[in-house]
C-alpha cells in the first residue's frame, strides 16, 4: 500500500477535512467515516485510506458542523444525498502564462506551515475602511460590486503599497470580474497575475496568491499540475479558507476528480455556511459527478431564493440542453446573458429564441455561435462545440470536431459536459476512442 494514499493518526484525518481529532472520532462513531485499526484495538492507533475518505465525503449531502455534535451523539443522522453543481466556469481560456517572474517552485512547504494567518487591515484607518468595503463589494459576485472592488483595492494598494492582502485581493477581483462580465478575459488574467505575483513577492505565505495564481494556471493555461500544486500551497497555509476550497472543489469537478471535488466543495459550504456561490458551484458539481437529480433540485431550490444570481441560470441552461431542451436552454441563457449585463450574449440569446419554432435553425444559430467564439479565442478548446453536435445527434459534424480537436493536442476538462456526449455514444467505438484521448489525467 503507497504511504501516500495513507493517512495515520486521528489529528491528520481530521484535518484532511480541516477538522480536529475529536470531530473525526465523533464522524467516525456516528457518520461510518471509513477508519481502519492498527491490531490491538488501541483508538489513537488508526489511519485511513485517502480514496475511501473522499468517496465517503461525496456521499454526504454536508459534512456536518461542530455544532450538530449533540444531536449526532443523541442518534445518528443519515442527511439526504448532496445536491449540488457548478460553475459553468466559462473561462474563455487565452494567452499561456509567461514563464518566469514566480517559479513555482516556490510551493514548497515553508515553516510554521500548519499557522494560520490571523486576519491583518492596513494600519491606516481609512485604507482598512476601504480594504473592508471591497471585500464586502468582491462578496457580491455582481459586474458593479467588482467594478467598485477592482477600484478600492487599487486605491488601497496606493495608500499602503507594501500590504499583500490588497494585492491578493485585488487579483480574485480581476479573476471574478471575468466570470462575471466586468472584465475581458485576457485583461483580467493578465492584470490578476501581475497582482498575485506582487502579493507573493511582498508576503510569500500569502496563501490567497497561490490561489489565484492556481486558478490562472488551470483556467488560462490548461496546466493542471501546476494549478494543483498552487491550490495545495495555499490550502496549506490557510487550512481554513473557504474560497481555497470553494476554487479548488471547482477545478477537481472540472477535471473530473469527482469524490476530491465534493470534499472541497463541502469543506467550503461548512466553513461559510449560506454562500450561494459555494452552493451553486456544489450543484455543478453533483450534476457533472453523474447525480443529476440531486443537482437539479439544489438548482431549483437556490433559484427560488436567489433568483439574481446569474450562476444558476448559467449552469440550468447547459442542463437543459444536455437533456435536450432547446426552449429551457433558451430561457436560461436568456436569463444569464439579462444578469450579466452582457450585450453580445443578449444579442446570441435572442437570435436562438428567434429560432426556436424550428429546431434545426436553433441548432444551426448555436453552432454558429460556438464557431464565432472559437474564431475569435484561439486558446479556447472545442467541447462546448462537440456537446453541441452530441445533443443534436450529428455524428459527423461531432467527428469532424472531434478530429480537429485531434489534430490541436486539445486536453478537455468541462467532465460534466464530456460525460454526457461519452454517455449518448457509449456504443460508439471511434466517437469512444475520440473522447479517451481528450481526457486530462485526473489531478487525483
Amino acid at each position: 500500500m503507497s504511504s501516500s494514499k495513507r493517512i495515520d493518526g486521528w489529528k491528520a484525518i481530521g484535518a484532511y477535512f480541516g477538522r480536529d481529532r475529536t470531530t473525526a472520532i465523533r464522524w467516525a462513531d456516528n457518520r461510518g467515516l471509513p477508519v481502519r485499526r492498527m491490531p490491538g484495538g488501541k483508538r489513537a492507533t488508526v489511519y485511513a485510506l485517502r480514496e475511501e475518505l473522499d468517496a465517503w465525503a461525496s456521499s454526504q449531502s454536508r459534512l456536518p458542523a461542530d455544532d450538530d455534535a449533540a444531536a449526532e451523539a443523541a442518534s445518528p443522522v443519515h442527511a439526504p444525498a448532496p445536491r449540488r453543481l457548478r460553475p459553468v466556469v466559462i473561462a474563455m481560456l487565452l494567452m499561456a502564462l509567461s514563464s518566469g517572474a514566480v517559479a513555482f517552485c516556490t510551493l514548497k512547504p515553508q515553516q510554521n506551515e500548519q499557522a494560520i494567518a490571523k486576519p491583518r487591515l492596513p494600519a491606516d484607518p481609512a485604507a482598512a475602511r476601504l480594504f473592508l468595503q471591497a471585500r464586502d463589494d468582491w462578496a457580491k459576485r455582481e459586474p458593479d460590486s467588482l467594478t467598485r472592488a477592482m477600484a478600492a483595492f487599487v486605491e488601497v494598494t496606493r495608500r499602503e503599497p507594501g500590504f499583500a492582502p490588497a494585492h491578493a485581493g485585488l487579483a480574485e477581483a480581476y479573476l471574478l470580474a471575468r466570470e462575471f462580465g466586468a472584465l475581458p478575459d485576457g485583461a483580467a488574467f493578465a492584470k490578476a497575475k501581475a497582482a498575485a505575483e506582487k502579493a507573493m513577492a511582498l508576503d510569500p505565505n500569502a496563501g490567497e496568491a497561490y490561489r489565484a495564481l492556481g486558478f490562472i494556471s488551470y483556467w488560462r493555461d490548461h496546466d493542471a499540475p501546476t494549478a494543483s500544486k498552487a491550490f495545495l500551497r495555499a490550502k496549506a497555509l490557510s487550512p481554513d479558507n473557504a474560497q481555497t476550497h470553494f476554487w479548488y472543489g471547482n477545478i477537481l469537478s472540472d477535471n473530473g476528480s469527482h469524490a476530491g471535488a465534493l470534499r472541497e466543495l463541502n469543506a467550503a459550504r461548512l466553513i461559510e455556511p449560506g454562500s450561494t456561490a459555494i452552493q451553486t458551484d456544489l450543484a455543478w458539481a453533483l450534476w457533472s459527478a453523474g447525480r443529476e437529480d440531486e443537482a437539479m433540485q439544489m438548482l431549483q431550490d437556490l433559484l427560488a431564493s436567489h433568483p439574481n444570481f446569474a450562476v444558476i441560470h448559467d449552469c440550468l441552461s447547459a442542463i437543459h440542453l444536455a437533456r435536450g431542451d432547446y426552449a429551457g436552454y433558451a430561457r436560461a441563457f436568456s436569463a444569464f446573458a439579462r444578469l450579466r449585463n452582457d450585450a453580445a450574449l443578449i444579442r446570441q440569446a435572442a437570435d436562438v429564441q428567434a429560432a426556436l419554432s424550428n429546431v434545426p435553425t436553433a441548432q444551426a444559430v448555436m453552432m454558429a455561435q460556438a464557431r464565432a467564439n472559437l474564431a475569435g479565442n484561439a486558446g479556447q478548446d472545442h467541447v462546448w462545440a462537440a456537446f453541441l453536435a452530441s445533443v443534436a445527434q450529428d455524428r459527423n459534424l461531432l467527428l469532424s470536431i472531434l478530429d480537429t480537436a485531434d489534430q490541436r493536442g486539445e486536453l478537455w476538462g468541462s467532465s460534466g459536459l464530456v460525460s454526457r456526449i461519452a454517455d449518448r455514444w457509449r456504443e460508439d467505438s471511434l466517437i469512444s476512442e475520440h473522447l479517451a484521448r481528450r481526457r486530462a489525467k485526473p489531478i487525483e
